[in-house]
């Protein structure tokens, strides 16, 4: 399959997961960013700054080297202000090619409280078994950017980390299956709240 024809498809998912996101209440207004990575080419997709996912097009979408220069963008738009630490997964975990961020609440609130991802769910116990918890730092910062570095640096095989007060990164070697990351980690912390309210044996 041709470059030009891979990054179509890629495109394509970028878009329908983005959406999806919103829509699955993953991320609200206009936060959350999500990338892939074009294979055997040191590019990356991104969407774009400023943008709700809800409203990401094929052709909005950015490409970026693993420098963070743009290389395509239309409208005038830029990279999420996310992209560095997007590029710094890319660079230490090669079977990674594609990364979610995202802001949902129940892993979020998570968060706020200084908390890692309880495993309290056997899917969770299989394919997440660890969710570390990166510091707090503003978005967008070199200190966010720094954190990020470290942890996947630190944690090799975690395939999602909560920031703190910041909502989640999932990471994938597609764009569905960081999705579908994503999706697990909310689930996992939507059905810790529920079992924190519930008195009973455990």
């Amino acid at each position: 399959m041709k470059n030009n024809e891979v990054e179509r498809i890629l495109r394509k998912d970028l878009t329908y997961f983005s959406i999806l996101s919103y829509d699955r209440g993953l991320v609200a207004a206009k936060g959350g960013n999500i990338s892939a990575r074009i294979p055997h080419t040191d590019y990356i997709l991104i969407t774009p700054s400023g943008v709700s996912l809800k409203d990401i097009t094929f052709d909005i979408i950015i490409k970026v080297d693993l420098e963070g220069n743009v290389v395509d963008s239309r409208n005038n738009l830029r990279p999420s202000k996310e992209t560095p630490f997007h590029i710094s997964i890319y660079k230490n975990r090669r079977e990674i090619n594609s990364v979610c961020h995202l802001h949902p609440p129940f892993s979020t609130g998570l968060s706020v409280k200084g908390l890692s991802l309880p495993m309290v769910t056997a899917p969770a116990i299989v394919n997440l078994k660890e969710v570390p918890l990166i510091d707090f730092a503003l978005m967008g910062t070199p200190e966010l950017h720094n954190m990020v570095d470290a942890a996947i640096k630190k944690y090799k095989d975690a395939r999602a980390f909560l920031l703190k007060q910041h909502g989640i990164i999932a990471m994938g070697v597609d764009i569905p299956t960081a999705f579908y990351i994503a999706d697990l980690v909310e689930d996992c912390a939507k059905v810790a709240f529920i079992s924190s309210m519930i008195k009973g044996k455990e």
